[in-house]
């Protein structure tokens, strides 16, 4: 390994930046706009300064090895750092050809994200948006190493460089099939216990929320199944005498489809608190600040929120 910063070439790391997200030597020269002689010259270089192998040839492509992804994490951080203190920083222009990378799960993508794409399309039509499915565990770290632009979602994560824009608080209902029981005359704790359940999966140690305060209230419930999306819950209760604890924002938006009874929690719980999360690191980057401002203008139109200004 080298001992040495000023023997290293820096420039190389931006071709070890790309192979390790393209994994690929020909996709990696085309995201360099180089050709593939110079990346595999590059590689070799870089290989030599560090004494590493850094990847290995398959069937696939470059496999990184375990050095490689050790390395990645602070390699793409740094160069990140760079990037954001030597940009330009002037306002961000609308007409700009950009993406921005966020992260929701399937109610942000179901409540938020259509009229948020309306949105922007409408003031800025060469932005593009990639949006991925809310990972728990890595959000933080890309958050930092800007794989990552913004994410919104009900977690607070224990990292103080992470900052955070409350969008909405959000309350948890009950849904079951049309003529279900444990409706019949207002849906009581007792039938909430004694009734079978469909839940989310937990996505991180904590569990979620709602596991959380049933557990702090000692409410006990017996769940039949495990889902990873709020999403797919409405369709399973419809056909079964199973009960689902989900937003009430989706609950309103599917009752009529499934035909499904929604009924307040038997239980006081706080509500849920959604909010918008991006790195410190990110404050004065014009364009992240314009996204901020667009996420807020947006969810103020579709929840009705006036209270937060833009971030």
């Amino acid at each position: 390994m080298i001992q040495n910063l000023r023997q290293l070439d820096l420039n190389l790391l931006l071709v070890f930046d790309a192979l390790m997200q393209e994994q690929n030597l020909s996709r990696a020269a085309i995201r360099l706009h180089m050709s593939q002689p110079a990346v595999s010259n590059a590689l070799t270089r870089l290989r030599q300064q560090l004494g590493e192998p850094l990847f290995t040839r398959t069937a696939r492509g470059m496999t990184p090895t375990a050095q490689a992804r050790t390395l990645y994490e602070p390699v793409r951080q740094a160069l990140y750092l760079l990037q954001i203190g030597l940009g330009p920083q002037a306002d961000f222009e609308p007409d700009t050809h950009h993406l921005f990378k966020l992260s929701m799960n399937d109610y942000g993508q179901t409540v938020l994200l259509p009229d948020l794409l309306a949105h922007i399309k409408s003031r800025a039509p060469n932005v593009m948006l990639s949006v991925q499915s809310d990972d728990a565990g890595s959000i933080p770290a890309q958050l930092t190493t800007g794989t990552l632009d913004l994410a919104i979602d009900y977690l607070h994560f224990d990292n103080p460089e992470l900052c955070y824009e409350p969008l909405h608080e959000e309350h948890l209902v009950v849904i079951g099939r049309a003529g279900h029981p444990a409706f019949a005359g207002g849906l009581a704790l007792r039938g909430y216990e004694e009734s079978g359940h469909v839940s989310i999966q937990p996505r991180d140690r904590r569990g979620s929320p709602l596991e959380i305060v049933l557990g702090s209230a000692r409410v006990r419930r017996v769940v039949h199944l495990q889902v990873p999306h709020y999403l797919t819950i409405p369709a399973l209760v419809a056909k079964s005498d199973l009960l689902g604890t989900i937003p009430r924002r989706l609950a309103e938006r599917f009752a009529d489809v499934y035909a499904l009874q929604i009924a307040p929690l038997p239980i006081d719980i706080a509500p849920i608190q959604v909010s918008l999360i991006w790195h410190r690191q990110q404050d004065a980057q014009p364009g992240l600040r314009w996204l901020r401002e667009q996420v807020v203008l947006t969810h103020r139109a579709i929840i009705g929120c006036g209270e937060h200004a833009p971030a």
